[in-house]
């Protein structure tokens, strides 16, 4: 239905805006059509067809017939909109003409007396002057109110004016008090759009906030401007459309639905929520970023992003680089890898430490604060027996160091020296009683193995390109007894047959504090580490990567950490990441012929070999002109990126199998897919012999996406930090994965329908070549993966 006010003067539009607002009734502004010029605004209600209804009165009679409200049928209430019709609102147009050459005193006196004669018709003329009609809003309120409204505006208050004017002039300052009143001079300054606090920069585009949370925040502004008197709205929930429908929209507001829930049983409370999704539309304020809302289905909200917006966006990559989305930053610990010293790391270390590296390029990308802490397993009963051996297999251990670079080869042969040798035993638990006393030898052969394991696990590190600050179980040794004190003060302590215990209400297994000869255990450490990470370094969130058989443990952790009140949850955030199992075929974890446990370095080693020979093949076929002499150094980019990306992309809580053919594989979602994409890229941009920088710097923006695939790649490229926003949510650092094969899909696509060189869009393509460029790069740079610009 179209409503046209039949009029271009503000108190008509205003009683229009007024109606809509007090009965809550969803509409937009239609485009202008010619046929009604000079009507006002042109605004729809109920749909867009072909009927029409003229003037402001019907139109506010049929708002409030169309709500059921307003009390519209009664004929006293007709009696008051026939009289604003046929005298006040001709009394205002004539004082409105005279102008300055008005007698003001004369007109006060001729509305007075028009005033005095509908008070003395009013039934409850004796009652406080609140409505017209008892207490109860109506529509001759709104009609008159605003008129009335405009008569005493233009006639000031004199000192001898009578009573029933001021009465008047009282009961109109309280109509305009009410928040639909207000809303309807808001839509009236507004033509019709909601005045909003959106920020000018965000309204722009001109930010650096991730998509989501900008089309969140408009469409946020949106819903506070069409329901104003609405406490406690639902948040706004805003989603990116699937790639599938993408003729529907590139984001969709989902939040009608719950609105209208909301309004149910409210006065004046929309009919669908339709109406609710079209009363969001017509108050979406100006911006530069959406473009083409439209409502489908049970009320969702499509939405386009603008074609100025996307470039806007990428020339700012183009020019400034891949930036994060401001967020507000905090002290982050990330507690991964952390083998066991005196044992090789094996291929269950590969899922924590490229895991937890990860996370920290992407916390620290967002200007985080992390501290990447390797919580070795540097402390034990075990280290009676490695000192033992370390003492006697390597008699000259304190002058030379041991040239040992198979760990497991060392721990498995004390193990079986302790298991089969009785005296070996004995000695072995006499170590262990001198190291925990502080004995100089044994801390020095124990600081000896710790030394010779930092070595090895270095060497997988230098090649995984992962960072740690070491900081083991043993680190922690002092600060336990004063832990343990200040649990006991709390009184959540119980003694269990001698063991120092704390049981709590979420999970029936004791946590063990002490045994009951005194000794601490793996229990005991980490709740001084969280401690100390939460007291001593002030961080604000705890993230900790380990196997999933130890969820249970640190569910029970975090809950005495909370009885305690060393973790408060108000404060800080906790996570414990128990990761999946790497498999073989079989489903079985991941081991040599033999059935050992496949040592990391070996695994590294073979995905570097494999992929030396692929890049020889290609060589030898002519499918690459990478020299020769580069190959070394591309396989091992290409290889360990490929280890790292197969292991990345799956979730990190699921179980996985591992295959080097499926891994490197030049097809489907690994590494070197999204590698060769990269370089392609990177080959059209060199063969172009274009300055890609010198088109960045020209003032004019140069790139115009114009076809699909175009605007389908460049649309994709604005994602990345909306995946970021979804990754700090839940840690599913597999997301990222998910979107850089993404990407290369839409480069692949892009690439074969798109000629770039020598076409008329060439300046436009290569520019978001360079854009995609910069974004994969950073895609890589946070999975610890370096890209090559040839293969």
């Amino acid at each position: 239905m179209k409503l046209l006010v039949n009029a271009t003067a503000g108190d008509e539009e205003l009683k229009c805006f007024v109606a809509l607002a007090e009965t809550g009734t969803a509409f937009s502004v239609g485009a202008s059509d010619p046929k009604y010029a000079g009507c006002g605004p042109q605004l729809v209600v109920g749909g867009a067809d072909d009927a029409v209804i003229f003037s402001a009165n019907a139109v506010c009679r049929y708002i409030a017939a169309a709500q059921q409200t307003l009390a519209v049928d009664d004929l006293a209430i007709d009696e008051w909109v026939e009289w604003e019709s046929h005298v006040l609102a001709p009394f205002v147009k004539t004082v409105k003409k005279q102008g300055d050459k008005a007698d003001k005193a004369a007109l006060l006196t001729q509305l007075t007396a028009l005033l005095e004669a509908k008070e003395e018709a009013r039934a409850n003329k004796a009652e406080p002057l609140q409505f017209l009609f008892g207490s109860d809003l109506t529509l001759a309120d709104i009609v008159a109110g605003v008129t009335l409204r405009a008569a005493l505006t233009l006639l000031p208050a004199t000192g001898g004016e009578a009573a029933v004017v001021a009465k008047f002039r009282s009961y109109v300052a309280q109509l305009f008090a009410r928040p639909g009143f207000a809303k309807g001079l808001s839509l009236l300054a507004s033509g019709g759009k909601a005045k909003t606090s959106l920020d000018d920069k965000i309204a722009r585009g001109l930010t650096y906030h991730n998509v989501l949370w900008i089309v969140e925040t408009i469409f946020g502004e949106a819903v506070k401007a069409a329901f104003p008197g609405l406490e406690d709205l639902p948040a706004v929930e805003v989603t990116r459309t699937n790639a599938k429908n993408a003729q529907f929209g590139d984001y969709q507001c989902n939040s009608a639905m719950a609105i209208f829930t909301k309004l149910k049983g409210t006065p004046n409370a929309a009919r669908s929520p339709r109406d609710v999704a079209n009363a969001i539309i017509a108050a979406v304020p100006e911006n530069d970023v959406l473009d083409r809302l439209s409502v489908a289905g049970a009320g969702f909200i499509n939405a386009f992003l603008t074609k100025e917006f996307v470039t806007t966006r990428l020339r700012m990559v183009l020019r400034e680089g891949v930036k994060a989305s401001p967020v507000p930053t905090k002290k982050i610990v990330i507690d991964f890898s952390s083998p066991n010293i005196a044992k090789d790391m094996h291929v269950g270390h590969l899922r924590s430490t490229i895991i937890g590296e990860a996370m920290c390029r992407i916390l620290e990308f967002q200007g985080h604060d992390v501290s990447r802490i390797n919580h070795v397993g540097d402390w034990g009963t075990q280290f009676g027996m490695l000192i033992c051996h370390l003492t006697e297999a390597y008699p000259n251990w304190e002058t030379e160091c041991p040239d040992i670079t198979d760990l497991t080869k060392l721990y498995k042969e004390a193990k079986l020296r302790f298991d089969e040798d009785e005296d070996f035993h004995r000695r072995s638990k006499e170590q262990v009683v001198k190291l925990q006393g502080g004995d100089e030898r044994a801390r020095k052969a124990w600081t000896a193995l710790c030394d010779i394991s930092r070595r090895e696990f270095q060497k997988v590190y230098d090649r995984l390109d992962v960072k740690l600050e070491e900081m083991g179980e043993s680190f922690y040794n002092p600060i336990i007894p004063d832990v343990i004190d200040s649990l006991k003060a709390k009184g959540i302590t119980e003694d269990s047959n001698g063991a120092l215990v704390i049981f709590t209400k979420a999970v029936k297994q004791p946590f063990m504090l002490q045994k009951s000869d005194g000794s601490y255990l793996y229990d005991t450490t980490d709740i001084a580490a969280l401690w100390y990470r939460l007291h001593k370094i002030k961080a604000g969130w705890v993230i900790v990567y380990t196997d999933y058989t130890q969820s249970d443990h640190f569910k029970l952790l975090f809950e005495v950490g909370k009885m305690s009140g060393i973790y408060d949850p108000k404060i800080h955030r906790v996570d414990h990441v128990g990761f999946g199992t790497v498999n073989d075929e079989s489903g079985k974890r991941f081991k040599t012929r033999s059935g050992e446990v496949v040592r990391l370095v070996d695994l590294l080693d073979e995905a570097r070999n494999r992929m030396a020979t692929q890049l020889l093949e290609r060589i030898e076929s002519g499918q690459t002109s990478l020299p020769k002499e580069e190959v070394a150094a591309a396989a091992e980019k290409i290889g360990y990126g490929a280890v790292k990306y197969f292991d990345l992309r799956q979730s990190p809580t699921s179980n996985y199998v591992f295959s080097f053919d499926r891994m490197l594989s030049t097809n489907g979602d690994t590494a070197v897919y999204l590698l060769f994409a990269y370089a392609r890229l990177s080959s059209i941009i060199r063969r172009s012999g274009v300055d890609v920088d010198a088109l960045i710097a020209q003032e004019e923006n140069l790139m115009q996406p114009v076809h699909a695939t175009e605007q389908a790649l460049a649309l994709e490229l604005l994602q990345l930090q909306d995946v970021i926003q979804f990754i700090n949510r839940d840690l599913s650092s597999n997301r990222l994965c998910q979107y850089l094969y993404s990407v290369a899909e839409r480069v692949q696509t892009f690439v074969t329908s798109c000629r770039v060189i020598g076409s008329e869009e060439q300046s436009s393509r290569l520019l978001l070549c360079q854009a995609t460029l910069k974004v994969m790069a950073q895609c890589f740079k946070l999975l610890a993966i370096e890209p090559l610009d040839q293969i």
